[in-house]
């Protein structure tokens, strides 16, 4: 039984039901106990009934009609009641699998109306260890100099696809990040293994769970959120939380917001998502068959670009054209995806390190500057004519491939020829778009704004 706060829709009582008369496939609640707990503990404090959550078959991923015939009774039986919460548990045994299915049933006329709804968990604690500093831990004793470590404890990383990120969100563990949330609703197959920095022990398992895992193994003291869900399933109000939520007594120092999937969509999601938190971001994508990769990054008092003002004419192609992408991972060598996540490490670097007195990378955003679209050749066949233009002149038996561009970017807007962009407005100055995005879920059009 579910208790809680009805008017904000939030959950924070339960009772597990032990009295129940179950059989291998149904649930018949003890009624004469809930009730008594209801009238005797939950009302005088406050806690209403808000409904149930129950297991499934594997096959029903959806209520049954026996839960709509006693949804409509609590429902009838309690006028002030607007909906009923029927939340689904399905588990996939011996696997590691779990899966919280949201549904909301609701009384209209005569009829009940039964529709999935999203769920987010709030942390209501605290860590209790923040007390302990990753500079006197053993495991950072020989990177005490590489990283301002103290500013990486306090540094948060909210990663929207963990696939190909693996190794990349490993290596921030390694350098002393403190905080990690993970988000991605796929699970570990086998074809990923030679693709990923993923093991025959993850098989079966979610990816969230199996690098929330090994984070944690690296450093007991970090804290990680693994969300079993793709970014879509996520209201703005939810990221919101996820960025900005306290979770060691105090704010993030600084949080960096990362976009590493394969999805249009929710790479373009992050970017509005940056502007509309005011929050660096960066995300990546490694070409067709590993030929090439690409890492773009926004800081919201350093870079004048967004990453749509990056890629117009990728918007154009996913947006006007009706391009769609059919690359994969497939004909990827596992060095392209390593080579890709070891330029995100030094990226990250920059913009988690901004501002400080680090010898190494307090100052090297600024010396980046606007160049923030970053290519990679890593076949030599490659054909992308921006690398001719810039090693056009070079002495050829130098260079093969492996070269790296830092490309100068300039905000989308007339100015500059080019239609102001609809995400971050084209000022040049991204902290202008900060509340602007109605829904970061919704892409707008150019050159009219609208969606």
């Amino acid at each position: 039984m579910l208790g809680g706060n009805r008017d904000v829709g939030m959950v924070t009582h339960f009772h597990f039901d032990q009295a129940a008369t179950q059989t291998g496939a149904t649930y018949s609640p003890d009624c004469e106990l809930l009730n008594r707990i209801l009238s005797e503990e939950w009302n005088p404090a406050g806690v209403r009934l808000m409904g149930f959550v129950h297991s499934h078959p594997r096959s029903c991923r959806t209520p049954s009609g026996g839960d709509e015939v006693y949804a409509n009774r609590i429902l009838a039986a309690i006028p002030d009641m607007d909906r009923l919460l029927l939340p689904i548990v399905m588990t996939d045994g011996d696997k590691g699998r779990f899966e919280l299915l949201g549904f909301t049933a609701t009384r209209n006329a005569d009829t009940l109306a039964v529709q999935k709804i999203p769920i987010a968990v709030e942390d209501q604690d605290v860590a209790a260890e923040t007390c302990v500093s990753f500079k006197e831990l053993a495991t950072f004793a020989r990177v005490r100099r590489a990283y301002d470590l103290d500013q990486l404890q306090r540094a948060r990383i909210v990663a929207v696809g963990c696939g190909g990120a693996a190794e990349f969100l490993e290596a921030l563990a390694r350098a002393g990040v403190g905080e990690f949330v993970l988000i991605d609703g796929d699970v570990v197959s086998e074809t990923n293994l030679a693709t990923q920095q993923t093991y025959r022990c993850d098989i079966g398992r979610m990816k969230v769970e199996a690098i929330a895992e090994r984070i944690e193994d690296i450093n007991p003291h970090a804290i990680v959120k693994p969300l079993y869900l793709f970014s879509h399933q996520l209201a703005d109000e939810d990221f919101g939380r996820l960025l900005r939520v306290v979770r060691r007594r105090e704010q993030p120092g600084v949080t960096l917001l990362c976009g590493m999937t394969d999805s249009f969509r929710a790479q373009a999601r992050v970017n509005r998502l940056a502007l509309q938190y005011v929050v660096p971001s960066l995300c990546a994508q490694v070409y067709f068959e590993g030929r090439g990769a690409e890492v773009t990054f926004t800081h919201p008092e350093t870079t004048p670009a967004c990453h749509r003002c990056m890629l117009s004419s990728r918007y154009q192609a996913y947006l006007h054209e009706g391009f769609r992408n059919e690359t994969t991972s497939d004909g990827t060598p596992i060095g392209s995806t390593g080579r890709l996540n070891a330029l995100k490490f030094l990226v990250a670097m920059a913009l988690l390190h901004h501002g400080t007195e680090h010898p190494r990378w307090g100052q090297m955003l600024h010396r980046i500057g606007n160049r923030n679209l970053i290519q990679v050749r890593l076949d030599p066949d490659l054909d992308l004519p921006v690398f001719d233009r810039v090693f056009g002149t070079a002495d050829r038996t130098r260079i093969f491939c492996d070269e790296t561009v830092w490309l100068p970017q300039l905000p989308d807007n007339p100015a500059n020829g080019y239609p102001t962009c609809p995400d971050c407005g084209g000022t040049g100055d991204l902290r202008h778009a900060m509340g602007t995005i109605p829904d970061t879920r919704e892409v707008r059009c150019q050159p009219c704004g609208n969606f």
